[in-house]
C-alpha cells in the first residue's frame, strides 16, 4: 500500500511552543469545562465575562480536535439540507432554524472584528454545485426552498456559472452569500490567546478520566481534579468516552488533503476569480476551497464509519486519502502536474437531525453539554458559547429555545453500524452512476 505525506493533526496548525501547564493539584472553580475548542473556549469568555472562575481541561491542546482540523467553511446551513428542513417542519419553524444559523454567521463575523482575531476569514459566500446537468434538478429545489425560508440565495445556470469564473467542473450552482471561508487553525490560536488573556484557567495535555455525578461536580484527571458548581461538555465528538449522552452524536471519521501553492498561471487555469467555498450537489458531498496561499484543500465524499460509538486516535487513512485524491484530480483536471502536499483525517459529531443539541444533564442537573455540530461547527459554536453560558447560570438565553426538541438518539450495536453503512453504501451508489455520467460528459 503507497504511502502518504501525512500530518497528525492539520496544516492548519501545530503544538504550540507555550503549553499551559497540565493539570497537577485538586482546584476548584466556578466552572469547569471539559474540551478546549471552540465550544469550550466561547462558553469560558462567557462565564468569565460575567465574573466566574473557569477552569478549561484539555486532553491534548487547544484546537488539536475538530477546531483545528475541519475544513474551513463559515456556512449558514443547518439541518440535512433546506428542503429536507421544509419537510419536517412547518415554515414558522424551517425559518427559525435558517434565522439562528444565519445569526452564528454573523456573530463569528463580529466576533473575529471585535477581536481583531486575525484567521484569514473571506467572506466571499459558497456555492453549492453540481458536476452534471442532472443535479440541477436538486439545485433548483435548494433555490426555491431558500427562497421561501428568506435566504439570500441566487441559483446560476451554467452560463452564470462561467460569468461568475467558478471553476470548470462545476456545471451549475447555488450562490449562499453568507459566509465563506476561514483558517480554523488560527481562529482556534485567537480564541486560545484571548480567554488566557480573559483569565480563563486553561490545562493543556489533561485528560479527564472520571466526571462525577454529584454536587459539586467532580472532574477527575490522571493528576489532579477540579471541583465545581457545574460543569460543561463542550467535548463534541469525544463526549462517549467519559460515558455522558451515550449514543447522541454518531462519530464519522472524514479524510481531507491540500494541495502545493498554485502559481498564476494555474489559478489562472481554473479560475475561481470568486474564490467561493465549493461543495458538491452530491449525497456524500465533497468540497474544495482556496486557502489564503492559494492552496486547494479538498475533502469528504468518502468516509469511516466506526462500529460503536468510541473515537479513536488513528487518522492515518490511506483508503480514505487514495480516494479523495482520485477525484480532486478528476474534477480539476486542467492541474494535471499539481502535488498533493498532505493529508489528514479527523471526527465530525452528527447528530440524526444534524442539528446541534443543548441541553443538561445529571441528578443534580448541573451538567450541561452543546454537542453535535453536523459539520456546520465554526459559525454555531459561538452562538452554542453563548446559549452554554446563559444556562450555567441559571439563565435562558433568547435563542435557546430554536434548539428545544426531542433529541432522538442513534440505536445501539450492531444496529447502528447496519443501518449506517446501508445508507451510506445507498448514497454511494447514486453518487457513483452521477460521476460515471459526469466523466462521459468530458469524453
Amino acid at each position: 500500500m503507497s504511502t502518504f505525506p501525512f500530518n497528525p493533526i492539520s496544516p492548519w496548525l501545530n503544538e504550540p511552543e507555550g503549553l499551559q501547564p497540565s493539570l497537577n493539584a485538586d482546584i476548584t472553580a466556578d466552572v469547569v469545562i471539559i474540551g478546549g475548542g471552540y465550544t469550550g473556549l466561547y462558553t469560558a469568555l462567557g462565564l468569565r465575562e460575567a465574573g466566574l472562575s473557569v477552569a478549561v481541561l484539555e486532553k491534548d491542546f487547544s484546537g488539536a480536535g475538530g477546531s483545528g482540523r475541519n475544513s474551513g467553511y463559515v456556512d449558514g446551513l443547518i439541518g440535512k439540507d433546506f428542503p429536507s428542513l421544509l419537510k419536517l417542519y412547518k415554515i414558522e419553524r424551517a425559518r427559525e432554524l435558517c434565522n439562528f444559523a444565519r445569526e452564528a454567521v454573523q456573530k463569528v463575523e463580529a466576533f473575529i472584528k471585535t477581536h481583531n482575531i486575525r484567521c484569514e476569514y473571506e467572506p466571499n459566500g459558497n456555492i453549492m454545485a453540481a458536476v452534471h446537468p442532472k443535479q440541477i434538478k436538486k439545485l433548483k429545489k435548494v433555490a426555491e426552498a431558500g427562497e421561501a425560508l428568506g435566504m439570500d440565495f441566487t441559483y446560476l445556470g451554467p452560463e452564470a456559472m462561467r460569468e461568475r469564473g467558478a471553476p470548470s467542473p462545476f456545471v451549475a450552482g447555488v450562490f449562499d452569500a453568507v459566509g465563506g471561508t476561514i483558517n480554523p487553525g488560527l481562529l482556534v490560536t485567537g480564541l486560545r490567546a484571548l480567554a488566557i488573556a480573559k483569565g480563563v484557567q486553561l490545562f493543556e495535555k489533561t485528560e479527564v478520566l472520571d466526571l462525577a455525578d454529584s454536587q459539586p461536580v467532580v472532574a477527575r484527571c490522571k493528576e489532579g481534579s477540579v471541583t465545581a458548581e457545574a460543569a460543561v461538555l463542550a467535548t463534541n465528538v469525544y463526549a462517549n468516552k467519559l460515558g455522558w449522552k451515550k449514543r447522541l452524536v454518531i462519530p464519522i471519521c472524514t479524510a481531507m488533503c491540500e494541495t502545493a501553492p498554485l502559481t498564476a498561471e494555474q489559478l489562472e487555469a481554473i479560475g475561481w476569480k470568486g474564490r467561493e467555498g465549493i461543495y458538491t450537489a452530491h449525497e456524500q458531498l465533497e468540497n474544495y476551497r482556496l486557502t489564503a496561499r492559494n492552496t486547494i484543500i479538498t475533502g469528504g465524499k468518502y468516509v469511516k464509519i466506526p462500529y460503536g460509538y468510541q473515537v479513536s486516535d488513528t487518522t492515518y487513512l490511506p483508503n480514505l486519502f487514495t480516494k479523495i485524491e482520485k477525484v480532486f484530480r478528476e474534477r480539476f483536471h486542467e492541474l494535471p502536474d499539481i502535488e498533493v502536499k498532505t493529508f489528514w483525517g479527523g471526527w465530525i459529531g452528527m447528530t440524526l437531525d444534524f442539528m446541534p443539541a443543548l441541553g443538561v444533564t445529571g441528578k443534580h442537573r448541573n451538567i450541561h453539554y452543546g454537542l453535535g455540530f453536523s459539520g456546520h461547527g465554526i459559525p454555531q459554536t459561538l452562538m452554542m458559547g453563548e446559549l452554554l453560558a446563559e444556562q450555567v447560570q441559571g439563565r435562558v438565553h433568547p435563542l435557546a429555545k430554536v434548539l428545544k426538541r426531542k433529541v432522538i438518539t442513534a440505536p445501539p450495536e450492531p444496529l447502528k453500524w447496519l443501518a449506517s453503512h446501508t445508507l451510506s453504501g445507498v448514497f454511494s451508489s447514486l453518487d457513483y452512476f452521477t460521476d460515471q455520467q459526469a466523466r462521459q460528459l468530458k469524453q
